[in-house]
């Protein structure tokens, strides 16, 4: 039988990505992105982003990886519902150099 948390769990993972954050976060938040791509002009992509979304006054971290095949760019922003996260994560996962997406 599994247990409560295992339980809990398998019904978060049938949730749509916006209802799995609405519950699992206490809204308003800072919420932190960070996505790993590939090029010297990823973060600029990301900053794309940011502006297509309204988010021009978003300050990015970025950060080379040790060899320079990758760069990591972190921001931040103040969130007040699941769906604003995950139109932000749905936007991210549209750039072409993306590696990964935490």
């Amino acid at each position: 039988m599994p247990s409560e948390y295992e339980q809990e769990s398998q019904r978060l993972s049938k949730l749509p990505r916006a209802e799995r954050f609405d519950e699992l976060v206490d809204f308003p938040t800072d919420f932190t992105f960070k996505a790993i791509g590939r090029g010297a002009d990823f973060s600029q992509k990301v900053r794309e982003v940011l502006d297509a979304k309204g988010y021009g006054d978003v300050v990015l971290m970025e950060r080379p990886s040790k060899k320079g095949n990758f760069v990591s760019v972190t921001f931040s922003l103040e969130v007040h519902d699941g769906v604003a996260i995950d139109m932000m994560y749905t936007a991210l996962e549209g750039l072409e150099d993306l590696a990964y997406l935490l």
